[in-house]
C-alpha cells in the first residue's frame, strides 16, 4: 500500500492524554457508593477529547464500525491475551488521525473468547479504506506480539497475503452500520454482538426471532413505531463452493472449483435475495435453516412497505471463500460480529437477545467440527468446555452529534437471569457431547469439518480396503445361499453347507 495514509500530520504519535477514558468517569465527582461489586469485565471507552466535548459538533453522517479477529490465543483457542489487546489499542490510538480529523471519535477494544474486537464511531469525513488500513496494521502488531508471547495461531485470521484496500475479504470480520442523522435527539442505542467458535448462520437466531416472532418481540404486535410494518431481510448465499458445483463444476476437480469460486467472489460480490417479513416468513425460515444462507442485513419499512433505514448488519462471509497464494483456505468457523440499532423502530435490547434463552445449538465448537449449545457469556469472557461456542452482546449509548460512546451495558452480565440460561445450556451441552461423542449429529457433515485433512487421509486409506460382494442370503431351509467373498481379485462361492446349516464364515 506504500506510505501510510493515516496518523497525525506531524508524524508523531498521538499522546494518550488526548483521550478521555471511561475508567476515570468519576474523577472529581462525589462517590455515591463505597465500593463496586464487579459483575463483568467492562471495556474502557477511549474518546477523543477535542471532538467529543466540542460545543458545536457538526451534524454529519456517522457510523459504527466493528472489527474482530483472531490474532493468537492463550491456551490454544481459549482467550485473547490482555497484552495483545493493549498493543492493538495503543497502535490505533497513537495513529488515530486522517487529514486533521480523528478516525475514531470514540472506541472500545474487547475480546470474546480468543477473538479481539475493535468497535468505534467514525464519520463520512473518513475514507473507509483508510480505517481498514489502520486496523489491518494494528492487527498485524497484535499478531507480532502474540508470536512473541508464544500464543497459539498468531495471525490466524489474517489470511490475505497483504492489505489491498479493504478488510472485507482479508480474513477479519468487519461491518459498518450507519447511525441516524437528526437534530432533535442525540441519543442512539446500538447493540454489538460477538460470537466465538461458530459461524455467521448462528446469528439467524437473532433475526428470525426478535425481528419476526412476537413470542420473542412483543413490539411487533403492540408497538406504534415502524416495527409494526415488519422488516425487509437481505439473505446472502455464503457457499461459493456449492454455487460452483451447481454451475456445473465437478466436485472432485479442485482446479476448476477454485477458478469458479474466484469468479463468483470477484469484486466481493454477493449472491443475495431480499424477502419480506412477515409476508415471506416461511421462505425466510426455510432458507435460514442451514449454514449456507445468512440474514446479513435488515431494513425497516416505510409507509409503502419499501426499504427505509438499515438497522441490522452481520459479517456474512466465510474464510474458505478467501483466496490466498495457497488457494482457497478454510481457517475457522468465521466467528461473526453483529451491529444493530435498538429501541424506537427497532427491537429493545432484551427483545433482540431473547432467542438465546432457548439454548439453541450451532455449528462450530471444538475443532470447528461439531454442533453444540451456544452459551451467552459476559463480554471479555473465555471459552471453556469443548472450546465453546460462546456469544456476547453489549449495548452502547451513542451520542450521534459528537460521535461519543457514552456508556455501555452488558446484556449477558452476571447476576441476571442469563445465569440460569448459562447453567441450562451447559447442562445440555455436557449431556449432548457425552451421549454422541464423535458421531453425528454431534459432529458436522464431513464437508463442513474444519479440520478434515486427517479424516480425508483416513477415508482414502480405508476406501482401498472396501470390497463389493453379493448380499448374505439364506434359503427356506435355513442354509446360506452362497455369500461370495473376494480372494485376491477373484470371487469364490461359499458352500451353503456348514455347522448347524450356517455358512462357515458366520462361525
Amino acid at each position: 500500500m506504500g506510505t501510510r495514509r493515516y496518523g497525525p500530520a506531524d508524524g508523531k504519535a498521538i499522546p494518550l492524554t488526548e483521550y478521555h477514558q471511561s475508567k476515570d468517569e468519576l474523577a472529581g465527582l462525589p462517590q455515591t457508593v463505597t465500593e463496586k461489586v464487579p459483575v463483568t469485565t467492562m471495556p474502557n471507552i477511549f474518546s477523543y477529547r477535542s471532538y467529543v466535548f466540542a460545543k458545536n459538533p457538526a451534524l454529519v453522517q456517522r457510523y459504527v464500525k466493528a472489527t474482530k479477529c483472531d490474532v493468537g490465543g492463550v491456551g490454544g483457542h481459549v482467550v485473547a491475551a490482555d497484552e495483545v489487546k493493549s498493543v492493538i489499542a495503543k497502535f490505533v490510538l497513537e495513529n488515530n488521525g486522517y487529514q486533521g480529523e480523528p478516525i475514531f471519535t470514540s472506541l472500545i477494544v474487547t475480546h470474546t473468547g480468543d477473538d479481539v474486537g475493535v468497535t468505534g464511531i467514525t464519520s463520512e469525513k473518513i475514507d473507509m479504506s483508510v480505517i481498514d488500513e489502520l486496523l489491518w496494521d494494528a492487527l498485524q502488531e497484535g499478531s507480532a506480539k502474540a508470536a512473541e508471547l508464544g500464543l497459539y495461531g498468531p495471525g490466524q485470521d489474517l489470511v490475505a497475503d497483504a492489505f489491498t484496500g479493504n478488510l472485507r475479504g482479508a480474513g477479519p470480520a468487519t461491518i459498518v452500520l450507519p447511525l441516524p442523522v437528526r437534530k432533535d435527539n442525540a441519543s442512539q442505542t446500538v447493540l454489538v454482538s460477538f460470537a466465538d467458535k461458530t459461524e455467521p448462520m448462528a446469528f439467524n437466531y437473532y433475526a428470525t426471532g426478535a425481528y419476526m416472532l412476537p413470542r420473542f418481540n412483543s413490539g411487533l404486535v403492540i408497538a406504534s413505531s415502524k416495527m409494526k410494518r415488519g422488516y425487509l431481510m437481505e439473505i446472502v448465499d455464503l457457499d461459493t463452493k456449492a454455487q460452483a458445483i451447481e454451475a456445473g463444476v465437478h466436485p472432485r476437480d479442485p482446479k476448476a472449483l477454485d477458478g469458479k469460486m474466484e469468479e463468483l467472489a470477484k469484486g466481493l460480490q454477493e449472491k443475495v435475495i431480499t424477502l419480506r417479513s412477515p409476508e415471506d416468513l416461511y421462505d425466510i425460515e426455510g432458507l435460514c435453516r442451514s449454514s449456507r444462507f445468512v440474514i446479513a442485513r435488515i431494513w425497516s419499512r416505510d409507509d409503502q412497505g419499501e426499504r427505509d433505514q438499515l438497522g441490522y448488519v452481520v459479517s456474512a462471509e466465510r474464510l474458505h471463500n478467501i483466496k490466498t497464494k495457497k488457494g482457497f483456505t478454510y481457517g475457522g468457523k468465521d466467528d461473526p460480529v453483529l451491529l444493530a440499532l435498538a429501541q424506537g423502530d427497532w427491537p429493545a435490547p432484551g427483545e433482540i437477545t431473547s432467542p438465546w434463552a432457548a439454548c439453541p445449538m450451532v455449528a462450530g465448537d471444538c475443532r470447528g467440527s461439531h454442533n453444540l449449545h451456544i452459551i451467552p457469556m459476559p463480554l471479555n469472557s473465555q471459552t471453556s468446555y469443548w472450546s465453546g461456542p460462546i456469544i456476547s452482546a453489549v449495548t452502547m449509548s451513542v451520542n450521534i452529534h459528537t460521535g461519543r460512546i457514552g456508556a455501555i451495558s452488558d446484556q449477558f452480565a452476571l447476576g441476571t437471569p442469563w445465569d440460569e440460561v448459562r447453567r441450562e445450556a451447559s447442562r445440555l451441552a455436557i449431556q449432548f457431547r457425552a451421549a454422541h461423542g464423535i458421531r453425528q449429529p454431534a459432529t458436522l457433515h464431513e464437508d463442513e469439518l474444519e479440520y478434515q485433512e486427517g479424516w480425508k487421509e483416513r477415508r482414502t486409506r480405508l476406501e482401498k480396503s472396501f470390497e463389493v460382494r453379493p448380499p448374505l442370503m439364506f434359503g427356506a431351509n435355513g442354509n446360506g445361499a452362497g455369500h461370495a467373498v473376494s480372494t485376491g481379485g477373484g470371487v469364490k462361492a461359499v458352500a451353503a453347507a456348514g455347522r448347524s446349516g450356517r455358512p462357515d464364515e458366520i462361525d
